[in-house]
């Protein structure tokens, strides 16, 4: 899809754009800097003018999502805990988190961009992967560790609960990246605001049903 840039700001966003696409599509090192500029309706050397160069186009669009992410979940995310949370509020404030999140991949027409890219990224890391790392994923999965604890009273081990909350993770992540799989098994037209909160009434149960499972053990 072609993109028609007017103005720096305009013609900053549509680079980012384009780089998402072409970057999640193909691969960073299969696109040249050409190509992102022709594909953003851009002059090449806007490039070189707004990000240093490719590298840093691709840092920007890593800091694109990371903003996404950061701004879609607010406070639950960037600020500390609240003091004296109780285990019912732990739990709700976890699964208002992923709800969140599952619900970035159908109510933003860039989702499927943001995918396909952020998919690319996780599987093959590159040099932004330290980025990738600080930013995004190690926060939201202290964060989640976090409220995960407080949900079950957690007192044992910290590894079975990292791994727990990965496990979770994947659930929610699966909603995203398979999502023509999933529209195509369920026989839905599409991946909407309905069908993702179908998605994730699925996925509050499966985690309240887990809680539930690990407070029963810790009390026994």
């Amino acid at each position: 899809m072609s993109r028609q840039a007017s103005g720096p700001g305009a013609t900053r966003a549509s680079l980012i754009s384009a780089a998402l696409e072409l970057f999640g599509n193909h691969g960073y090192d299969a696109v040249s800097t050409r190509r992102i500029a022709d594909h953003a309706a851009a002059n090449i050397g806007s490039i070189a003018y707004h990000f240093g160069g490719k590298p840093g186009l691709r840092t920007a669009c890593i800091e694109y999502v990371i903003g996404i992410v950061q701004e879609s979940l607010g406070a639950s995310l960037t600020k500390p805990l609240p003091p004296h949370l109780t285990a019912d509020e732990a739990l709700d404030m976890l699964d208002g988190m992923f709800a969140t999140m599952m619900l970035i991949g159908a109510s933003r027409e860039d989702a499927d961009l943001l995918s396909t890219f952020m998919t690319r990224e996780m599987v093959v890391p590159g040099e932004v992967d330290g980025l990738l790392y600080e930013r995004l994923a190690k926060p939201l999965h202290e964060r989640f560790c976090q409220l995960f604890a407080i949900a079950v009273g957690h007192t044992g081990d910290a590894g079975e609960l990292s791994l727990t909350v990965f496990s979770l993770i994947g659930q929610s992540v699966f909603f995203r990246i398979c999502k023509p799989v999933v529209v195509k098994r369920m026989g839905w037209s599409g991946f909407g605001i309905d069908e993702a909160q179908a998605a994730i009434a699925v996925f509050s149960d499966n985690l309240r049903a887990i809680v539930e499972r690990h407070r029963a053990r810790n009390l026994a």
